[in-house]
C-alpha cells in the first residue's frame, strides 16, 4: 500500500520547512505567489490530498457549513440547497444539511448538534413552529455566523437573503382584481412566520390599491396542506350565501391552491369563470395541471446563492453578523396562467362571436 503523501513530503521536496507548506497551501499573505505556485504544483504532482479533519482540529472548528431547513423534500428548499451548494464547494466548504421537519424542538436539536461538531457557520430557514430563538442567539454567544434564509427572525438582527414577498403579493392581488374579481379570499400559512405575515400584507396592500373590501371573514391562516384548503373551500361554500362567497383565492403555497382547484372542481364550478385561483412557489406542477394555475417564482436558487455568499463572507473575516446587518431582498416574479386569466378567456369569447 503506498504511504500518504504528507506537508512534510512536500517540505522535503522544496526543501523548506512545513510551515511555509502549510501556510502557501493556505493562501497565507506572507508567501510569495511565486512561492504559492511552486507548492501547489508539487502538490499536485506528489498527489496530495489535505487532511481536512486534521486541519479543522487544529484550528479548533470545522471547514464546513450547517444548513438547518423545515423539509428538504420541498421544491423550494431543494433548489435553495443546490444554490447554497454551488457557492460552497467551490470554496472549499462542506454541508452538513439537517432538517427540522417544521419542529422547533428538533431545530434546537439540529443546532446543538451542529454546534457539536464545530461547523465554521449555520445557515437557517426556520421551522413553522418556531417562536423563541434563544437557540439561536446561543450560537452568536459562541461567535458562530449566523445566516438566515427565507423564514427568517427580524428581531435577530442577523444578515439574511430573502423574497421580497410583500410586493409581490400585492401584485397578484391586483391582477386578480384587473381580471373582474372583487371578493378575494386569502389562505395563508402560520402568519407569526416571516415569510406568511408579508405575503398577508401583500394581500391586504392589494386589496387597498385595488379599492376592494377586506373582509375579515376571508383571511384563513394556519393552512398547511392541499387537504386543509380542500376542506376550508368546501365548508365556504357550503355555509355561505351567493353574495358572501368569495370569487377568488389567493394562496401562499401552490398545494394550497391545488386543493382549492380541487374542491372548486368537485363543487361543479368554473376556473377561472367563476372562481379565480393563484398559489406561490412555481412548483412543477402548476404548469402542467389544467387549468394550469398562476402562481409566483420564487427564485430559490438565488435565495441559496445570496445567502451563502454572505455567510462565506463572514467566515473570512471573522465575524458573526455584519453591523448593520445586511438584508439580500430577491424579487419574486407573477406567473399568469389560465387559473387567473378571465379576462383574456372573455376577450377571446367576444372575439369569435358573430358582430
Amino acid at each position: 500500500m503506498n504511504q500518504k503523501v504528507t506537508i512534510k513530503d512536500i517540505a522535503k521536496k522544496l526543501n523548506v520547512t512545513p510551515s511555509t507548506i502549510s501556510r502557501a497551501l493556505s493562501d497565507h499573505p506572507s508567501i510569495s505567489t511565486k512561492t504559492k505556485d511552486l507548492v501547489r504544483k508539487t502538490a499536485i504532482e506528489l498527489n496530495y490530498h489535505p487532511n481536512r479533519m486534521a486541519s479543522s482540529l487544529r484550528r479548533g472548528k470545522g471547514h464546513s457549513i450547517g444548513v438547518v431547513l423545515p423539509k428538504i423534500n420541498s421544491n423550494f428548499m431543494s433548489n435553495c440547497i443546490f444554490g447554497i451548494e454551488s457557492v460552497t464547494y467551490p470554496s472549499g466548504y462542506d454541508l452538513i444539511i439537517c432538517q427540522s421537519n417544521e419542529s422547533f424542538e428538533k431545530e434546537m436539536n439540529n443546532i446543538e448538534a451542529l454546534i457539536a461538531s464545530r461547523v465554521s457557520g449555520v445557515l437557517i430557514s426556520l421551522s413553522r413552529d418556531t417562536k423563541n430563538i434563544d437557540h439561536l442567539r446561543n450560537v452568536l454567544r459562541r461567535n458562530v455566523p449566523l445566516v438566515m434564509f427565507d423564514r427568517i427572525e427580524e428581531s435577530l438582527n442577523v444578515d439574511s437573503a430573502v423574497n421580497d414577498d410583500r410586493t409581490t403579493s400585492a401584485d397578484a392581488v391586483v391582477h386578480l382584481a384587473k381580471q373582474g374579481f372583487k371578493k378575494i379570499a386569502i389562505l395563508s400559512g402560520p402568519t407569526h412566520t416571516y415569510v406568511y405575515k408579508n405575503r398577508l400584507m401583500g394581500y391586504l396592500d392589494g386589496l387597498r390599491l385595488s379599492n376592494l373590501e377586506i373582509n375579515e371573514n376571508w383571511i384563513y391562516s394556519n393552512v398547511f396542506s392541499k387537504d386543509n384548503a380542500k376542506k376550508i373551500v368546501k365548508d365556504i361554500f357550503k355555509k355561505s350565501l351567493n353574495k358572501s362567497r368569495p370569487d377568488a383565492f389567493f394562496c401562499t403555497g401552490d398545494k394550497i391552491a391545488l386543493g382549492v382547484l380541487q374542491s372548486v372542481k368537485e363543487l361543479g364550478l368554473s376556473i377561472p369563470d367563476d372562481i379565480g385561483v393563484i398559489g406561490y412557489a412555481n412548483d412543477p406542477f402548476s404548469s402542467i395541471i389544467t387549468p394550469s394555475l398562476t402562481t409566483i417564482e420564487q427564485f430559490p436558487k438565488e435565495i441559496g446563492i445570496s445567502a451563502a455568499k454572505i455567510i462565506i463572507n463572514l467566515i473570512e473575516q471573522g465575524k458573526t453578523f455584519t453591523s448593520p446587518n445586511k438584508k439580500i431582498l430577491i424579487k419574486p416574479q407573477l406567473i399568469v396562467r389560465e387559473t387567473s386569466s378571465r379576462v383574456t378567456n372573455l376577450d377571446a369569447s367576444l372575439k369569435s362571436s358573430p358582430s
